[in-house]
């Protein structure tokens, strides 16, 4: 009799998600970074593009946590930020989240041959002038 081991630990997956510009990378670290890269950039884009006005100066940094769905959609889950970018940019969040919904689709993670969701948490510095 084969004993199969049906207990799946989902925080660590085979394969990252993968957006269309990162699936030439072989290596599963660089398939990671790629990701990462990738997510970072269009964020930073998104972002950027936003008509965000503040009364004063923020140089803040806030976490965001963004789960990535068993088809490969990304929203947001979790915005933890300071006192200061929630005074200046009361609408902080929102933006995130259409932000994130603006992601190119991408492969979900893998797990064991199943697509699986997943979550990553990342750093979002907000600096005005």
């Amino acid at each position: 009799m084969e004993v199969v081991n049906t207990v799946i630990d989902f925080t660590k997956v085979d394969t990252y998600p993968i957006f269309s510009d990162c699936e030439n990378f072989a290596e599963n670290d660089n398939q990671k970074e790629c990701f990462q890269n990738t997510l970072t950039q269009k964020l930073s884009e998104s972002l950027n593009k936003a008509d965000i006005k503040v009364q004063e100066a923020v140089n803040d940094t806030a976490w965001i946590d963004i789960l990535i769905d068993n088809t490969g959609r990304a929203s947001l889950v979790n915005v933890n930020s300071t006192n200061a970018i929630d005074e200046q940019i009361p609408d902080f969040k929102e933006i995130l989240k259409v932000s994130i919904q603006r992601l190119p689709s991408m492969k979900p993670a893998v797990k064991r041959g199943i697509f699986v969701k997943s979550q990553y948490r990342m750093a979002v510095e907000v600096k005005t002038i």
